[in-house]
Parts: C-alpha cells; sequence; structure tokens
C-alpha cells in the first residue's frame, strides 16, 4: 500500500482515498479491524472509533467494510452519540448481501428511538460540534416503524408500538396514538405491553375527554376499551385503574352539561337550565355533578323524583 499523506483542509489522499487524516491507515485492513475490535472490548470506544472508520474510509472492498460500518455504529452508540449511530446503522442496512447484526442493529435502533422519545436531543444539523437542541421524536417514529416493518412477528416490533403510541400520546397525536396501541393488542394480544397499551388507551381517552367533555362517544369507547382489557386479562390487578379513568370521563361529561345548566340559570332561563340539570342526573347520577345538579334544582323547588319524571 503507497500512503501518501500529503495534506489539504486536514484531510490525507492514500491510495486515491481521501480522509481526515486521523484515519488515514497505519496498517493493514485485518489489523485495524484486530486492533479496532480489542479496543471495543476493553470499552475504549475513541481508539475503536478510529480504527472502524479507518476501514469504512479506505477498505470499502474489503470483507471487514460491514462489520466495521455496524462497530462504528455500536462505539457511536455506547457514547451516547445517537445521531451518528443511527446514521452508521442505517448505512449497515443498505448494504447488499445477508447482514449478520440486522437484527443487533434494529435493538440499538430501538433503544435510540426510547432515548429520543423520552426527551434525548439531536445535535442542531446533525453535526457532533454543535449543540443538542433538536427534539428527537420524528427520528423516533421513523425507526419504529422501521423496525415494524423489518421484524413483523417478534418482540421488538411489541416494545415498538408501545413505544410509538406512547409518543404520538405525548405528541397529543391521539387518534394515531390509539391506532398504534390497539395494533399492538390485535398482533400480540397476550404481551404484557398489550395490557400497559389498554390503560394508555383509557388516558388517552381520557385526555380526549378533557378536551371534548360533551362527546358521548369518547366514553363509549373507552368503556369498550376497559372491557377488552378485562376480556384479554382477567387477571390484571390494575383494572380498578382502568376504570377509574371511565368514571372521570362521567364526571368530566356530566360536569359540563351541570356548568352548562348554571349557565342558564345565570341568564335567567330555568328552563334550559333545568334541561341540563335533569340531563346530568339522569345520564351520570353517581357523579358529583348529579349532586350538584340535584342541590340547584332543589333550590329551584323541584325534587329528584320531580326531576327525572320531567325529564
Amino acid at each position: 500500500m503507497c500512503l501518501c499523506f500529503s495534506a489539504y483542509g486536514g484531510y490525507s489522499r492514500v491510495d486515491g482515498n481521501w480522509s481526515p487524516e486521523r484515519y488515514a491507515p497505519e496498517y493493514s485492513v485485518a489489523e485495524h479491524f484486530d486492533y479496532g475490535s480489542q479496543a471495543l472490548e476493553k470499552q475504549n470506544w475513541q481508539e475503536a472509533h478510529t480504527h472502524f472508520m479507518t476501514i469504512c474510509y479506505h477498505f470499502k472492498d474489503s470483507p471487514f467494510y460491514a462489520d466495521a460500518v455496524y462497530f462504528c455504529g455500536v462505539e457511536n452508540f455506547e457514547k451516547g452519540e445517537l445521531d451518528e449511530a443511527n446514521v452508521q446503522f442505517n448505512t449497515y442496512l443498505q448494504l447488499p448481501g445477508r447482514l449478520k447484526h440486522f437484527e443487533s442493529v434494529f435493538s440499538h435502533k430501538y433503544e435510540i428511538a426510547e432515548a429520543y422519545r423520552t426527551g434525548k436531543k439531536k445535535h442542531i444539523f446533525g453535526v457532533r460540534q454543535m449543540p443538542r437542541l433538536f427534539p428527537g421524536g420524528g427520528d423516533a417514529l421513523v425507526i419504529y416503524d422501521e423496525i415494524l416493518a423489518a421484524l413483523p412477528g417478534k418482540e421488538l416490533s411489541a416494545k415498538a408500538l408501545f413505544g410509538k403510541g406512547k409518543l404520538l400520546f405525548k405528541r397529543k397525536d391521539y387518534r394515531e396514538s390509539i391506532e398504534a396501541l390497539q395494533t399492538l393488542s390485535r398482533r400480540f394480544p397476550r404481551h404484557s405491553l398489550s395490557a400497559e397499551g389498554y390503560l394508555v388507551i383509557g388516558e388517552v381517552y381520557l385526555k380526549q375527554s378533557d378536551l371534548e367533555a360533551q362527546n358521548p362517544d369518547l366514553i363509549a369507547l373507552a368503556g369498550v376499551n376497559l372491557n377488552k382489557f378485562k376480556q384479554a386479562f382477567p387477571g390484571d390487578s390494575r383494572h380498578a385503574l382502568a376504570a377509574a379513568n371511565v368514571s372521570q370521563m362521567r364526571e368530566n361529561y356530566a360536569m359540563s352539561l351541570y356548568q352548562t345548566g348554571r349557565f342558564y340559570e345565570r341568564k335567567k332561563k330555568p328552563n334550559a337550565s333545568e334541561i341540563y340539570y335533569q340531563d346530568t342526573i339522569r345520564k351520570f347520577s353517581e357523579t358529583e355533578a348529579a349532586h350538584k345538579s340535584q342541590e340547584r334544582l332543589s333550590s329551584m323547588g323541584l325534587s329528584a323524583a320531580q326531576a327525572l319524571a320531567m325529564s
């Protein structure tokens, strides 16, 4: 091998290939790979990075190239450089032939997605020297979908669907969140994450009811979700928690009816207010709002029996 270290702007040209000077090869490709592997075992990430990147720049036709790309992703992942790790893993997945690290790559990519989902930021413009300010949620969703396409029946897909549903909920994409979590329960009906998924769906419906208090469909859908949860996981200790969310939704709806009744009462429109108070009692008799409605009707000279008879 002819090494020509004429540098230009911090780069060197070696056998026709340009690279940053620190990646100019000093050994044979086999030796670089061996030294990189040893550094990886010792968790000397920077040394491993140098050897594997040297192979990536200068030995693309070598049988060591594919593994070097993969290990570049691994060492970047271990250093917390998730942006660069994901780039390297994507490069690896685009290589021809059978990839022996295929599932391992997606395991790492899943961890990257989870880090982004839980708040890890990306470097500005993907440049390592720039601060981490960009949210990674969009990248996480892409990774989840990649996992679902590549490993549809695997454990990792169950995790990806759950992570996707949680992230979409966080991003207030409520319909898409529910779709992802319902897909989880259909594809993996006995998986523990499916049970978690039913609980999250209940939380999504509860959040929606805060925004659409008088949407009766939400309560009905939440009830269906609760029943499916009980049927799929009859011994789960969290049934009461899921039921409490449905009860809170009923309370929210009832309170919105009560407040509407109060609005009309303040506007000196007793007939309209009575309708809302009666509706609250008839539909949601167990709620605090129903008790308040009865108090208002009593102050207007109507008993509970009279209110129900008129409704």
